[in-house]
C-alpha cells in the first residue's frame, strides 16, 4: 500500500512539471513612475496576467468542464497570475501624477482581492470534496457560499474597469495648438505598442470599443483601446 501511494505522489509530481499549464514567467515591469507609456505598458502586462488567470479554469473543450484536480491547479496557477499582474501596478502607487497613482491603486487592490477570493474559492472547493468524501454535502450551505464568491468576483472584476479608465486619464494632454485635450502623450511607436499588446490578448473585437453586455476584462481592455486608438488624436512627435 505504502508503495502504490509513494507511485501515485510521484505521478502527481510528474505531471505537475510536464502539464501545460505551468504558470507564466512573471516579469517585473520597466518602471518609470511618472511616464504615461510606461504605465500603460504595465496596465496592458496586467490584463495579459489578468486574462491568463481566468483562462486556467475556462473549459478546455466546448462543454467539457475540468476535473477536479484540473479546477485545483487552475485556481492556485490562476492566483499566481493575478499576483503577478498586482506586481505590475504596485510600483505605481506612488506616482506623482494623479491620474497614474488613482489608476494603479485601484488595479492593484483588484488584483488582491482577486487573489484572496482565489484562495477562498480553493479552501471552499476543497471542503466540499473532503464532505462529499464523509458523505455530509449540504447542498443548500454550498450554494449559498458559491453565490457569496461569485457575487465577490462580480464586485472585484467591475472596479478593475473604473481603474482602468482613470489610467486613461494619463495618456491623454493638451494639444498646444488648439488648448484641447486631444493629444495621446505617446509617440506613434509607443501607441501600436500598446495597441498591440492589447490585441494580442484580446483579439480584434476590443476594436470597436466599449459595450454593454462585455465581461468586465474585456470591457476594461476595450476601454483602454478606445482611448489609446483613437485615431482622431493626435501624437507626440519621436524624441
Amino acid at each position: 500500500m505504502k508503495y502504490r501511494l509513494r507511485l501515485s505522489a510521484l505521478l502527481i509530481a510528474f505531471s505537475l512539471l510536464h502539464s501545460p499549464a505551468r504558470a507564466a514567467l512573471c516579469t517585473p515591469p520597466v518602471v518609470e513612475r511618472e511616464s504615461a507609456y510606461h504605465y500603460m505598458v504595465s496596465l496592458t502586462d496586467a490584463l495579459t496576467y489578468a486574462k491568463s488567470a481566468l483562462n486556467r479554469t475556462a473549459p478546455t473543450n466546448l462543454g467539457q468542464r475540468p476535473g477536479h484536480f484540473e479546477l485545483l491547479l487552475g485556481l492556485k496557477l490562476g492566483k499566481t497570475d493575478f499576483e503577478c499582474a498586482q506586481s505590475q501596478m504596485s510600483p505605481y502607487v506612488t506616482s506623482s501624477n494623479e491620474a497614474i497613482k488613482t489608476s494603479a491603486e485601484g488595479a492593484a487592490t483588484v488584483f488582491a482581492r482577486l487573489v484572496e477570493l482565489h484562495n477562498r474559492s480553493v479552501a471552499e472547493y476543497t471542503a466540499f470534496l473532503d464532505s462529499v468524501g464523509d458523505g455530509k454535502v449540504k447542498p443548500g450551505t454550498v450554494l449559498e457560499r458559491q453565490a457569496d464568491l461569485g457575487a465577490s468576483y462580480d464586485e472585484a472584476w467591475k472596479l478593475l474597469i473604473t481603474a482602468v479608465i482613470a489610467g486613461t486619464y494619463a495618456v491623454v494632454e493638451v494639444e498646444p495648438t488648439t488648448g484641447r485635450m486631444s493629444r495621446l502623450a505617446l509617440t506613434r511607436v509607443q501607441r501600436d505598442v500598446v495597441l498591440e499588446k492589447l490585441v494580442s490578448t484580446f483579439g480584434n473585437d476590443i476594436k470597436k470599443g466599449l459595450r454593454a453586455g462585455q465581461l468586465p476584462l474585456t470591457a476594461a481592455a476595450s476601454a483602454l483601446y478606445q482611448v489609446v486608438g483613437d485615431p482622431r488624436r493626435k501624437l507626440r512627435a519621436p524624441n
